[in-house]
C-alpha cells in the first residue's frame, strides 16, 4: 500500500503497526492502546519532506549553504524533541488514561544542542552526563494521568557503562592491530586476506558489542530507577541474551534480504517486556485523567526522521 500510494499510506502503516504492538503488550489484565491520527502524521511528514528538500538544495549549491541551513534549523531541535515526546505520550493510553509530557523548550535546549557542543569540546568526556541529563529530563517531565514519573538515577553508572565500552574498544583495537600485522604477507604488495578482513571484523564486532552493551545496561538502569507515584519498576536484562538476539537477528535479516526484520523487532520487544516488572504498593492506586489536549504530529515525525524519537 505504501508503494502503490507513493508513500502516502506510510502514515497509516505506522499507526497500524504501533497499535498492533501496543495492543499485544499487557500490564495485568489490560493492554495498552495507541490512538494517533494518521492524517496528523501525514501532515508532519510533508513538512519534514519540505525541510529535507531545502537541505538537499542547499547542499547542491555549496557545502557552506548546507551548514548555514543546519545552523539556522538547530534552534528547532528542542521544539522537535518536546513535540515528539508529547505527541507520542498523549497518544499512548492504558485503561483509557493517556500519558503526557510537560517538558519546556529551554530545558530541552540544554540537553540537546548545548550539551552536544559540550561533548565535542570535552572530547566526549561530557557525553555520559549528557545522556544522564537527557534521561532525567524526559522521565521527570512525563506523566500518566495526574501522576508524575520520577527518575532517581545518578551520573556515575552512566560513566561506568561508557568507560567500560571505551576501555574494551581500545583493547580490541590493539588486539586486532597485532593480529593483522602478524598475518601480513612477506611481500608488502600482496597482503593476506586476514589482514584485510580483520579490521572490518573488528569494526563490526566492536559496534555490535558497544550498541548492545550500552542499550542493555542503560535501559535496565533507567527503568529500575524510575518511579510512578508509589509504584517502582524493575528491569533486569541479560547482556548475553540481548547479544544473542541482536547477532542472530542480524544474520537472519541478511540471509533473508530483510524479510526477517519484523520477526527480529518482535523477538527483542518480547524479551524486554517479559523482563519488565511493576512493583505496586499494597492497596488501591487511583489515577485521574489529565486535561485532554491536541497536538500535531510535526515534531514526532521530524524526530522519527532524524533519529530523535524516544519511546516510553
Amino acid at each position: 500500500m505504501t508503494l502503490l500510494t507513493l508513500g502516502i499510506y506510510s502514515a497509516w502503516a505506522k499507526v497500524r503497526a504501533r497499535r498492533y504492538l501496543y495492543g499485544h503488550i499487557w500490564l495485568g489484565d489490560t493492554a495498552f492502546d495507541y490512538t494517533a491520527n494518521p492524517v496528523a502524521i501525514l501532515r508532519g511528514r510533508i513538512l519534514v519532506a519540505i525541510v529535507a528538500t531545502i537541505l538537499w538544495f542547499a547542499n547542491l549549491f555549496s557545502l557552506w549553504y548546507y551548514y548555514a541551513a543546519l545552523a539556522v534549523m538547530m534552534p528547532l531541535v528542542p521544539w522537535v524533541v518536546v513535540r515528539a515526546r508529547t505527541f507520542q505520550l498523549r497518544n499512548s493510553r492504558y485503561r483509557g488514561i493517556a500519558f503526557d509530557f510537560q517538558g519546556k523548550y529551554w530545558d530541552a535546549a540544554v540537553w540537546y544542542p548545548l550539551t552536544w557542543i559540550a561533548s565535542f569540546v570535552t572530547l566526549g568526556l561530557a557525553w555520559p552526563f549528557r545522556i544522564f541529563g537527557r534521561d532525567r529530563y524526559l522521565v521527570d517531565e512525563s506523566r500518566f494521568g495526574n501522576k508524575p514519573f520520577r527518575f532517581n538515577g545518578e551520573p556515575g553508572p552512566y560513566y561506568g557503562v561508557y568507560v567500560t565500552v571505551w576501555v574494551a574498544g581500545v583493547f580490541l583495537f590493539f588486539l586486532t592491530c597485532i593480529a593483522a600485522v602478524s598475518t601480513l604477507s612477506t611481500e608488502p604488495s600482496e597482503p593476506s586476506p586476514a589482514a584485510i578482513y580483520l579490521p572490518l571484523a573488528f569494526v563490526f564486532a566492536a559496534s555490535l558489542l558497544s550498541v548492545v552493551y550500552i542499550r542493555t545496561r542503560l535501559l535496565s538502569y533507567r527503568w529500575s530507577n524510575t518511579q510512578l507515584g508509589d509504584s517502582d519498576f524493575i528491569l533486569q536484562l541479560s547482556f548475553g541474551t540481548m547479544l544473542w538476539l541482536y547477532l542472530s537477528n542480524a544474520v537472519a535479516i541478511v540471509c533473508t534480504f530483510g524479510l526477517f526484520a519484523p520477526f527480529a523487532r518482535i523477538r527483542v520487544l518480547r524479551y524486554v517486556v517479559d523482563q519488565f516488572l511493576v512493583m505496586q504498593a499494597v492497596g488501591e492506586v487511583t489515577v485521574e485523567a489529565g486535561e485532554p489536549q491536541r497536538l500535531g504530529a510535526t515534531g514526532a515525525e521530524a524526530a522519527g526522521e532524524f533519529g530523535l524519537e524516544i519511546g516510553i
